[in-house]
């Protein structure tokens, strides 16, 4: 066996002279954890189906990471998708995919464990599987293959992928994945079998879903599909697991330290967690309730032990929307007190005009400069008032004019196209406020402000209010791109649009049920992997897959869903309840706004009040 392993270990060392950016697979990076295989009881690869700079730079792949390598039974291992270059040589030389670390064929680990953050990704979980020698199929896996399981937001909408995972967990894995990796070692060690292992698991946790226990089942006379349990003892509705403690939640002060130049090439810091400000076409806004904040004095506290571990110049604080941390005025200042003179720059990924630059302009000075992106993501404010986005036009101006007063010169703005309720006004909106805000100067700058417009499609995501919406058509889609090009902006101003292909691929794996998996093997069976890459990404292969997996989607994505209508994703229970959500569907038609939740302020979103600290203080009548 050790010859076998020193075997394969040489015959892929012998690829990396041929490949694009072999520090992609050679591990052994600053922080990296190894541990002797025979010393630990249970393994699990992580896996991030896309390629090492991109996976690298999600911080909760590296927060589970570490976290389960606390445990001396437990070595926790990382795999990330090879580009295609590297993928073929390994099917050539006929070598397993394997671990970064110890480089072990992922078919030897207890569990192979997928982080799915968007649908774009799912191609490249089968890709993985294939190239690990795993069975593709959930039912097609024996005793001596591992459990694979699934986690990250695509894990509350996993219907398209139920086919390939054992085993799913949404919600915050910090709370999930160490439960169910001691159960399943326990197991281990009295000899469970697999089929144990997954009943055991479903039944002792709330949030795992295992769907070989559950069927799919059609709406008498229509569309819609529900999914139901089959095994006694299963919970009907999952819900997700939550870290309600952000304060002494698990943070590896020691994360590894990446050889190759990843995407977020920074010291990366969770200062909050949720929510509150409840626009109608964000995902992440709905499934990620409650809020739960980490404290100035905390954070500062991680700043400084993951510098002192990692020496980077770049601290960027995460959250959702990181302007709305109520301290950030007094966190802002203590870093950059703490960190100015060692040159450590600081960044705010997530700010909101109203609540960032125009409030706090001295905030603004601190940051670093490459760029600053706002995201009004309408450019009228009825259309915001309909999704809920509660900033208007003279927010955004203002807001810019402070930012050029900092010194900024370049302003990226992002807007989405196909909303509910939007006209060819609204459209036309983009370009002229685009065109007024390349014509702000600021009381420090002369020269021109350079404007870089994103413009997506909206897709109508599970789990929010318009999840009911219709996707845009092509063909309306294509006139109101035609539309803003047809404005003749100034050259300052860049357009640039969403691919369209990607568009279709994202929804439609989204917004299906349990069929889409035949159109995603069909489409993977068809060479089809990284979607998410605009050179990669094969439109008519995925079209091919629909036709021969019957898909119609025209059925799927170009028609609004009625309420009663069951939804693949329904017995996914992430917090907000379906009364409240089509509440804010109707809200959304009559352009009334809900406010933001917090200081005492509910809107009754469903959220379990044992865990919504909003709900300590007064309810909104």
């Amino acid at each position: 066996m050790k010859e076998d392993s020193r075997l394969i270990e040489g015959k892929f060392l012998g690829l990396l002279h041929n490949v694009k950016t072999p520090g992609r697979y050679v591990g052994g990076e600053w922080n990296e954890v190894r541990k002797n295989p025979d010393a630990v009881s249970f393994r699990t690869a992580l896996c991030f189906p896309d390629v090492y700079e991109v996976g690298m730079s999600h911080l909760g792949m590296v927060i589970l990471y570490h976290l389960l390598n606390e445990s001396p039974w437990h070595h926790a291992e990382r795999c990330f998708a090879p580009w295609p270059d590297m993928g073929k040589a390994l099917k050539e030389k006929r070598i397993p995919l394997l671990s970064l670390e110890s480089r072990t064929p992922l078919s030897s680990f207890d569990v192979v464990g997928f982080s799915l953050q968007h649908e774009l990704l799912d191609t490249n979980v089968l890709y993985m599987l294939e190239l690990a020698g795993i069975p593709v199929g959930s039912d097609e896996r024996g005793e001596s293959d591992p459990i694979v399981i699934a986690g990250g937001c695509g894990a509350l909408v996993p219907e398209p992928l139920a086919g390939a995972i054992d085993l799913f967990l949404p919600g915050d894995g910090e709370e999930a994945l160490p439960a169910l990796s001691a159960l399943f070692n326990e197991l281990k060690s009295e000899g469970a079998s697999r089929q144990e292992k997954l009943l055991a698991a479903a039944r002792a946790f709330p949030f795992v879903y295992v769907p070989a226990f559950y069927e799919e089942r059609q709406d008498p006379g229509g569309f819609g599909r529900s999914v139901v349990p089959c095994v006694d003892g299963v919970p009907p509705r999952i819900t997700p697991a939550v870290v309600l403690d952000m304060e002494n939640a698990y943070f590896p002060e020691a994360p590894i330290l990446s050889g190759v130049r990843t995407v977020h090439d920074r010291i990366a810091l969770e200062i909050m967690r949720g929510c509150t400000n409840g626009c109608r076409f964000c995902q992440a806004g709905m499934i990620r309730r409650p809020l739960r904040r980490r404290s100035p004095g905390r954070i500062i506290d991680l700043a400084e032990k993951v510098y002192g571990r990692t020496g980077c110049d770049s601290i960027s604080l995460l959250s959702l929307s990181s302007s709305d941390y109520p301290e950030i005025e007094e966190l802002m200042i203590a870093l950059n007190e703490r960190f100015e003179e060692r040159r450590v720059g600081l960044s705010l990924p997530s700010l909101r005009v109203d609540s960032q630059l125009k409030r706090l302009p001295e905030l603004a000075g601190m940051v670093r400069k490459s760029g600053l992106t706002l995201a009004p993501e309408t450019a009228t404010d009825s259309l915001r008032r309909r999704i809920n986005k509660n900033i208007t036009n003279e927010d955004l101006v203002d807001g810019v004019v402070r930012a050029l007063d900092q010194g900024w010169s370049t302003i990226k703005l992002y807007f989405m196209i196909g909303l509910p309720g939007e006209s060819l006004d609204d459209v036309r909106a983009i370009g002229s406020l685009a065109r007024k805000i390349a014509g702000l100067r600021g009381t420090s700058r002369r020269g021109a402000t350079r404007v870089n417009v994103a413009v997506s499609t909206f897709i109508p995501k599970p789990h929010t209010p318009f999840q009911w919406s219709a996707l845009a058509r092509p063909e309306e889609v294509e006139e109101k791109r035609r539309l803003l090009l047809d404005m003749r902006l100034p050259s300052k101003i860049k357009l640039k649009f969403h691919d369209q292909r990607m568009t279709f691929v994202e929804a439609l794996l989204s917004r299906g049920g349990r069929n889409l998996f035949d159109a995603l093997r069909e489409a993977r069976s068809g060479g089809c992997a990284f979607d998410a890459w605009t050179e990669r990404i094969d439109i008519d292969g995925w079209r091919k897959a629909c036709d021969r997996a019957g898909i119609e989607p025209e059925k799927e994505l170009y028609r609004e869903r009625p309420f009663p209508e069951s939804l693949p994703w329904d017995h996914i229970d992430p917090g907000p309840s379906k009364e409240y959500l089509i509440q804010e569907m109707e809200r959304a038609g009559s352009e009334e706004t809900t406010p933001a939740c917090g200081d005492g302020t509910c809107n009754s979103c469903g959220i379990d009040p044992a865990t919504c600290p909003a709900l300590r203080g007064p309810r909104r009548e």
